[in-house]
C-alpha cells in the first residue's frame, strides 16, 4: 500500500480530533449520538488508481492505455501508462506511434506522449538526459509480449503546487482533459505481473542456491525490476503554447501567446496600389487588431511596415513607413488601441516572407505587423463573421461518418468536440473501412509536410498540421510551440498540440482517434477541415460539429475497466 494511502486518512483522523476538542472547550458534547456516521474523507485518487482509458491501434492490434495519477516526486510529476492488448497475441507488439520524425528538435520515442496545461497555455516535453536522449522506464516499454501488456513511466517538470490536474495527449487516444497530480508515493516502473514474476524467480533462485551451492550463479543473474532514474533527468523543458488566426479570409492573421501578440495585415486590404490611406474596407481590420491590443496590458506597440521588391529600396522603405503610421494613428484612435505608445518602422523589401517571384509571394510580402509584448489582463472570442470559403473535396455532416477513398484505403472519419479550459478541442475519428491488414497504410490525408507560420519554419515530418476549424470567414490552426532551431531553419520547428505522427500502422476495421487543440472560441458548433479541397482529392471537410460545454476534473474519454478507479 502506497505511503500517501496511510497519510491522509491520518490527517482525516486528526481533523476530527481537533474538531472534538473545540466542541468540548465550548462547552458541547463531543460523543456522538446513537447511529451517528463516523466522519471520512475521501482521500482523492492514488498512484496505483486507474483515473482514465482510451483504445488506440498499434502494430495491427488494438490496445488499452491505463492512465495513472500524475505523482509529484520533487521538481519532477511522473506519468504511469499501463499498455493492454484487447486480444491473444501470435507475436511481439511494438508500439511505434510515440515518437516523432523530428528535423531539429529531439524526436526519440517516447516523445509524442506530451502533457499540457491548457489554463496556463504550457506544453511539457518529457525529462532527458545530458545526451539528449528521454529519460524512460522500463527499456523495453515499447514491446509487448505478453497478456498483460507493458507500462511506460516518464518524468516530466512539476506544474505549480496550486496545479490540481494536467491534459496529456496520448496517441491514439482522445486527449485526456484531466489527469490528478497527486502526492504520494510513485509506483513501481515495472508492470506489477513482472514484479510478481520477478520476486517469484528470485526466491527459486535463492531456494536453490541454499539447496546447492552451484546454483549460485543463477541467483545472481535474476535481475530486479527496472526503476525510473530521477537522477539522470537534466532537462525537463515547458513551452509556451501559441494560438494562429487568420481572419477576414487571411487578411488578418494573429499569433498570440499569454505573453505576446502579433497580428500580420495584408497590404492590399488595407491601401490601394502605391498608396498610404487606409481604405474603407479596412476598418474592420483595424477593429480587430485593436481588440486584441485592448485584451493586454497597456505598452509599446511595435507598427512596422513591408512591400515587395517592385520598387526601389529607398521608395519602398518609405512608402512602407507612411503605411504603417497610417495603421498607427487608426489604432491610436481606436478604443481598443488608446493607451498604448505606437512606435513605428518601414522595412521596405529587406524582411520577405515569401518568394517575390510570384503574384502570391509578393501579396504576402506587402504587410503591415503590430505585435506587443504584454500579458493577457481578458479574453475576446476569435471573430466567427462572415461566409465559409468554397470547399471542393469531401463534405459531411457530423454525427454520419463521411467516406474518404484514397488509391490504397477506405476510410470513415467522423468527429466531436468540446471545451478544456475554454480552448475547443476536436476528437477526430479515422475508420479503416476496407479489410487491408498488415501493410503499414497511413493516413496520407492528415500529413503535413509544411508549416503555417511564415518564414524558414518547418514542422515534424508526419505530423497531422492539415487539420483546421473553420468558423465563418475565421480559420483556426492547433496550437503550437516552438522547439529549436538550427541554420536551415532560423525560425524554427513547430510541433502542435495534436499528434505528431500521422503515420501511424491502421489495420481495416480499426478506428484512430486524432485530437486538436485550437484557440478559446465561445461557439455552439465547429466546422473541421483537413486540406483546402483544392490540391488533393481526399480533403475533407466535417460542418456542424457541436461543442460540449466545459466539464470540470474529467479525465476520462472512454469508459473505465472495471478494475479503474473514476
Amino acid at each position: 500500500m502506497p505511503a500517501a494511502r496511510c497519510r491522509r486518512p491520518a490527517r482525516a483522523v486528526l481533523a476530527v480530533a481537533l474538531g472534538l476538542a473545540l466542541v468540548a472547550c465550548t462547552g458541547g458534547d463531543p460523543s456522538p449520538g446513537p447511529g451517528t456516521p463516523t466522519p471520512t474523507v475521501d482521500p482523492g485518487p492514488q498512484p496505483d488508481d486507474v483515473v482514465a482509458t482510451a483504445v488506440i491501434p498499434e502494430g495491427g492490434v488494438d490496445l488499452e492505455v491505463r492512465v495513472h495519477p500524475l505523482v509529484r516526486a520533487g521538481e519532477h510529476v511522473v506519468l504511469t501508462l499501463d499498455v493492454v492488448p484487447l486480444e491473444e497475441l501470435d507475436e511481439d507488439v511494438r508500439i511505434g506511434g510515440f515518437d516523432v520524425t523530428s528535423f531539429i528538435a529531439e524526436g526519440k520515442p517516447p516523445a509524442n506522449v506530451r502533457l499540457f496545461d491548457l489554463a496556463a497555455d504550457v506544453a511539457y516535453h518529457v525529462g532527458a538526459d545530458t545526451a539528449g536522449e528521454p529519460v524512460v522506464a522500463p527499456e523495453r516499454w515499447h514491446r509487448i509480449g505478453a497478456a498483460h501488456g507493458t507500462r511506460l513511466q516518464m518524468p516530466f517538470a512539476a506544474p505549480a503546487q496550486d496545479v490540481t490536474a494536467l491534459s496529456l495527449l496520448v496517441p491514439g487516444a482522445p486527449l485526456f482533459a484531466e489527469v490528478p497530480v497527486i502526492e504520494g508515493d510513485v509506483p513501481p516502473a515495472a508492470h506489477p505481473d513482472d514484479v510478481v514474476a520477478a520476486a517469484d524467480a528470485a526466491a527459486t533462485a535463492a531456494a536453490l542456491a541454499s539447496a546447492s551451492p552451484s546454483a549460485t550463479p543463477d541467483a545472481e543473474e535474476v535481475e530486479p525490476p527496472e526503476e525510473l532514474d530521477l537522477d539522470a533527468v537534466v532537462s525537463a523543458p515547458t513551452f509556451p503554447l501559441e494560438s494562429t488566426s487568420a481572419e477576414l479570409h487571411g487578411a488578418v492573421r494573429t499569433i498570440e501567446s499569454t505573453e505576446r501578440v502579433e497580428v500580420t495585415l495584408g497590404s492590399d486590404v488595407l491601401f490601394a496600389f502605391d498608396s498610404a490611406d487606409l481604405t474603407p474596407e479596412s476598418a474592420q481590420a483595424v477593429a480587430l487588431v485593436a481588440q486584441r491590443l485592448a485584451e493586454r496590458e497597456k505598452g509599446t506597440v511595435d507598427v512596422v511596415g513591408h512591400t515587395d521588391d517592385q520598387a526601389d529600396d529607398a521608395y519602398n522603405r518609405d512608402l512602407s513607413r507612411r503605411r504603417a503610421q497610417a495603421v498607427a494613428d487608426a489604432l491610436a484612435a481606436h478604443a481598443g488601441g488608446a493607451g498604448h505608445r505606437m512606435r513605428v518602422d518601414g522595412r521596405g523589401e529587406s524582411e520577405p516572407v515569401a518568394d517575390n517571384t510570384s503574384d502570391e509571394g509578393r501579396a504576402l510580402n506587402r504587410r503591415v505587423t503590430v505585435s506587443l509584448t504584454s500579458k493577457v489582463v481578458t479574453r475576446t472570442d476569435v471573430t466567427t463573421e462572415g461566409e465559409l470559403p468554397e470547399f471542393g473535396a469531401h463534405v459531411g455532416t457530423a454525427g454520419t461518418p463521411l467516406r474518404v477513398e484514397t488509391v490504397a484505403r477506405t476510410w470513415e472519419v467522423d468527429a466531436t468536440a468540446r471545451r478544456v479550459h475554454g480552448h475547443v478541442v476536436v476528437d477526430l475519428t479515422v475508420h479503416a473501412a476496407d479489410d487491408k491488414d498488415g501493410l503499414g497504410w497511413a493516413v496520407g490525408f492528415l500529413r503535413g509536410f509544411a508549416s503555417h507560420r511564415p518564414g524558414d519554419t518547418v514542422t515534424p515530418h508526419d505530423i497531422t498540421a492539415r487539420g483546421t476549424v473553420l468558423q465563418g470567414a475565421s480559420r483556426l490552426f492547433p496550437l503550437d510551440y516552438r522547439v529549436g532551431e538550427n541554420e536551415t531553419w532560423p525560425d524554427g520547428e513547430w510541433f502542435t498540440a495534436s499528434d505528431l505522427d500521422a503515420s501511424s500502422w491502421i489495420d481495416g476495421g480499426q478506428t484512430r482517434t486524432f485530437s486538436f487543440v485550437y484557440p478559446r472560441l465561445d461557439v455552439d458548433t465547429v466546422v473541421f477541415q483537413a486540406g483546402t479541397g483544392v490540391a488533393f482529392d481526399d480533403d475533407f471537410r466535417l460542418v456542424d460539429i457541436p461543442v460540449a460545454p466545459e466539464v470540470a476534473a474529467t479525465a476520462t474519454p472512454s469508459a473505465p475497466t472495471d478494475d479503474a478507479t473514476s
